[in-house]
């Protein structure tokens, strides 16, 4: 029986081998990119599947959409790296007072 190390090289190695053999990457991962929220196809798909927009106006709703789950992620994101700031800076205080 194989170890986890050996397990996870193995892995790693077809892993290499399968996207070494794979001619347009693009291709391979276009599907789970339109998938992605982070994607416009995905708010467009979205838009569509609710049907209370006019068809002529789902683009624009899209790409609002879109816009909006990025502010989000962006404010989460800004939001995490705040506080993972002050942790640092407090568990540096509480060295210094030590």
């Amino acid at each position: 029986m194989a170890t986890p190390a050996e397990r996870s090289a193995a892995a790693r190695l077809a892993a290499n081998v399968s996207w070494a053999r794979t001619p347009i990457r693009a291709e391979r991962t276009a599907q789970a990119h339109a998938a992605s929220p982070t994607s416009y196809t995905y708010w467009l798909n979205k838009i569509q599947q609710e049907g209370e927009i006019a068809p002529q106006d789902q683009a624009a709703a899209a790409k609002n959409a879109h816009r909006v789950y990025m502010t989000q992620l962006s404010r989460r994101a800004a939001a995490s790296r705040r506080s993972r700031k002050a942790a640092r800076l407090a568990e540096r205080e509480g060295n210094r007072e030590r």
